[in-house]
C-alpha cells in the first residue's frame, strides 16, 4: 500500500509544534471529540525525526518559543527545501508576530497549511484549523481514532459469570469499542453471547464500569479476537477519559518510533539559509 493510499484510508497525522498553552487549551478537547489524530510536540528538536517517520502529515508551527523568529524561519526553509519532507503541509499559528515578520514568512516560505494569528479570536482560529484539516482530508475514510494497547500491560477487561471471573487483554481501543484477545480456552464463553452487561475496563491500571455488545469473534494469532462495541449511553466523562487515553497511547508510540534517532541539534538561530 502506497503512502497516498494509506492517507486516503487512515488519514493524516496532525502536529502542533511548540504551541502556546492558550492554544492547546482551546483545541485539545474539541479535536479529541471530533476524532482527529493529533499530537502536541513541545520541542522542535524532535520535529524532523517525527516528520521523517510520518510523511504526508500536517504540521502547525508556532514561531513564538524556543527559537528566535529567524531561527524558525531557517528551520522551515530547511523543511521546504528537503525532499524528505515534501509531502508535509506546514502552517503557522502565532501568538504575536508583527506584520513585517508575517510578510517575511509569507514571502519566503511555503506554507500550504496557511498562517493565522491567535489574536484573530478563538472561534476564528479553531475554524481555520478545522478548515485546513478538512481541506487536506486529515481524517481519511475512518470515523474513529484507534490506539494499540500493546504498551499498556495493564489493559484488559474482566467480568463475572456465576462463580467464575473472566479476564482478558484489550488489543486496541477507539471511542466506540475494543478488540479483545480471547485465549483458546475461553472461546466457548462467547458461544451465542451478544453482550456483557457488567464489565470492567482496565486502562493504565484504572478501572471503569461499562457494558459491551459483542459484534464479532474471529480467529487470531494465538486464539481469537473479539470485536466489542461500548453500549449506548456511556457517560461523557468516561468517553472523554477513553479519548484522552487513546491520545496518550498514540503519543507514546510516536516517541517510541524515534527513540533511537538523535535529536536535531542544529543551531537554526545562527545558520544562514
Amino acid at each position: 500500500m502506497t503512502q497516498e493510499e494509506k492517507s486516503k484510508i487512515f488519514g493524516k497525522k496532525v502536529f502542533f509544534v511548540t504551541q502556546s498553552r492558550k492554544l492547546i487549551n482551546l483545541i485539545k478537547d474539541r479535536l479529541l471529540t471530533l476524532e482527529y489524530e493529533f499530537y502536541i510536540i513541545e520541542d522542535y528538536k524532535f520535529l524532523k525525526n517525527i516528520l521523517s517517520e510520518n510523511p504526508d502529515s500536517i504540521c502547525f508551527i508556532s514561531p513564538d518559543f524556543q527559537l528566535k523568529r529567524e531561527g524558525w524561519h531557517n528551520l522551515i526553509i530547511s523543511l521546504n527545501s528537503d525532499s524528505e519532507y515534501s509531502s508535509t503541509k506546514i502552517g503557522i499559528i502565532s501568538d504575536g508576530m508583527r506584520q513585517s515578520e508575517l510578510d517575511q514568512f509569507q514571502a519566503r516560505l511555503t506554507l500550504e497549511a496557511g498562517l493565522i494569528l491567535v489574536d484573530d479570536g478563538d472561534d476564528e482560529v479553531f475554524r481555520f484549523i478545522i478548515k485546513t484539516l478538512d481541506k487536506f482530508q486529515a481524517k481519511g475514510m475512518r470515523q474513529y481514532v484507534r490506539a494499540n494497547c500493546g504498551s499498556d500491560s495493564s489493559s484488559g477487561i474482566f467480568w463475572t459469570e456465576g462463580n467464575t471471573m473472566y479476564k482478558m487483554r484489550v488489543l486496541d481501543i477507539s471511542s466506540v469499542g475494543i478488540a479483545i484477545d480471547i485465549p483458546e480456552k475461553f472461546h466457548h464463553v462467547f458461544n451465542g453471547k451478544t453482550g456483557i452487561e457488567h464489565c470492567t475496563l482496565i486502562l493504565n491500571k484504572k478501572e471503569y464500569r461499562l457494558a459491551l455488545d459483542i459484534k464479532m469473534i474471529k480467529p487470531g494469532r494465538n486464539g481469537y479476537i473479539g470485536i466489542a462495541m461500548f453500549r449506548m449511553g456511556i457517560p461523557k466523562k468516561l468517553l472523554d477519559t477513553i479519548r484522552a487515553y487513546i491520545s496518550s497511547q498514540l503519543t507514546n508510540d510516536l516517541f517510541e518510533m524515534i527513540a533511537k534517532r538523535p535529536a536535531d541539534r542544529t543551531d537554526y538561530n545562527e545558520i544562514a539559509l
